[in-house]
């Protein structure tokens, strides 16, 4: 999403400016203090710009540049030895950046090669704008680590569930679909999943721990409730910022992965029915060239589909996600009660 990496690159600006800030304050206070470091400062800078002439030059000689590099390495040591001389730690004057590895520019440069590749502070703040702009936060509940097969019944019941395989066997079956899913996410045949089943079962928490995965291997995720998903693009359509329209809307249909939850628990309306349609339609068409994948989860069964939806819709849906039935107690229940 073109909106994080600008806020990122906000980010580090604000930083780098306030260590710059930061430093002018404190060499301000020194230079108070100690008149005579301005001149040993002044000396510094005008040997570093010999230095750089000498370089560039067609006729530098080596024993030059070394001998006005051993001036300023000189130089920096009377400076630190005349701050620690004054009670002041002798890295005073260095700026204190919030990422001393890169300088807070988000870029960091191979020594060898020259190739600038992204610091370990701009993926730590991707990570963290992914997480926010998806609505996936990693509360201590969410994620595969957190799965809990026991939960699930191994005794199968076929006249309650539908199925020869017990509950356990199934979302078993459910999480390794959801690995699978992961590691070819970036596959060109477009995968979508649609999943169904009684409250409860872990549709929710199956599609988030999918998500946040995806997150952490650094695609973009969005996660909205089907009531939230209309009431967001019923506000951009009315908003007077057509670039909040855009923005809205481009989100949606661009996300690598969105993550449809509680279809039909949204007030029924034709308009809604035409922007679902809309919205599936444009990210089948942006998957032909990008990736696009899509998660819905649902308490309507394939049957129900039909009848709670048009059968554009519903058509849409069954011909183009991959049905996949949760079914078992209510696990939220049975974390409660024990």
């Amino acid at each position: 999403m073109v909106r994080i990496n600008r806020e990122i690159k906000s980010i580090l600006e604000s930083r780098r400016d306030k260590a710059m800030a930061d430093l002018d304050q404190r060499k301000a206070e020194v230079l108070a203090r100690i008149p005579e470091l301005a001149a040993l400062e002044q000396e510094i800078t005008l040997e570093g710009i010999r230095h750089a002439r000498t370089l560039i030059s067609n006729d530098s000689v080596m024993a030059d540049n070394e001998a006005i590099a051993g001036r300023i390495t000189a130089l920096e040591q009377e400076k630190e030895n005349l701050l620690v001389r004054n009670g002041y730690p002798a890295d005073f004057l260095e700026p204190r950046f919030t990422c001393p590895v890169c300088g807070d520019i988000g870029l960091v440069t191979d020594k060898d090669s020259l190739e600038t590749r992204p610091c370990a502070c701009y993926r730590q703040l991707y990570l963290e704008k992914l997480y926010q702009v998806s609505n996936i936060l990693d509360d201590g509940n969410t994620g595969f680590r957190h799965f809990d097969e026991t939960l699930y019944s191994d005794k199968p019941d076929p006249k309650r569930y539908g199925s020869d395989i017990s509950p356990r066997e199934q979302i078993l079956a459910v999480r390794d679909r959801c690995l699978s899913f992961i590691e070819n996410f970036s596959e060109p045949t477009p995968a979508n999943l649609y999943f169904y089943g009684a409250v409860g079962t872990g549709k929710t928490f199956m599609a988030k721990a999918t998500g946040l995965e995806l997150i952490n291997r650094g695609y973009t995720v969005l996660y909205l409730s089907a009531p939230t998903l209309f009431e967001v693009i019923r506000k951009a359509r009315f908003s007077s910022d057509d670039d909040e329209l855009d923005a809205t809307y481009r989100d949606l249909v661009e996300t690598q992965l969105l993550i449809l939850d509680d279809l039909g628990t949204e007030p029924a309306s034709d308009a809604r029915y035409a922007e679902l349609l809309t919205l599936l339609e444009a990210r089948k068409t942006r998957a032909s060239r990008f990736t696009a994948r899509t998660i819905i989860s649902s308490n309507l069964d394939l049957k129900q589909l039909y009848q709670a939806y048009n059968e554009r819709i519903a058509s849409r849906i069954l011909g183009e996600f991959e049905p996949i039935k949760f079914f078992g107690e209510d696990i939220r229940i049975l974390k409660k009660y024990g």
